[in-house]
């Protein structure tokens, strides 16, 4: 009975992992309904220039992990960070500024402005 109660709790663990959704979409207007993107994996810290954008769905992904979104507004390329967003991945539309050029996601806190 216990290794029954075992194997079943690894089961469950492993498909909530594989069930996770990790992919965040940009949308045109401040609701998340809009004219979205295709999705962006919130695990990979590659720069994204989304200019134009007002508002992100964030998935809710496993574990409740936490992220920053990078936010530059002067170049397309995440040359700098002018401000960073911490998050906990829980599934929720986040309205963001005008002026906005590019991101990046990145596991964890976010570090200092240095723009």
């Amino acid at each position: 009975m216990k290794f029954f109660g075992l194997a079943f709790f690894l089961v469950s663990l492993f498909a909530s992992l594989v069930a996770a959704d990790n992919f965040a979409n940009f949308f045109s207007d401040t609701e998340c309904n809009e004219d979205g993107s295709i999705g962006f994996d919130m695990t990979n810290p590659g720069c994204f220039a989304q200019a134009g954008r007002r508002s992100v769905y964030i998935p809710n992904a496993a574990f409740n992990d936490q992220y920053c979104l990078v936010i530059t507004y002067d170049d397309k390329t995440c040359g700098c960070q002018n401000r960073g967003y911490v998050f906990t991945a829980t599934g929720f539309c986040a309205v963001l500024e005008e002026g906005i050029q590019s991101y990046r996601f990145i596991s964890g806190s976010c570090a200092s402005n240095n723009c």
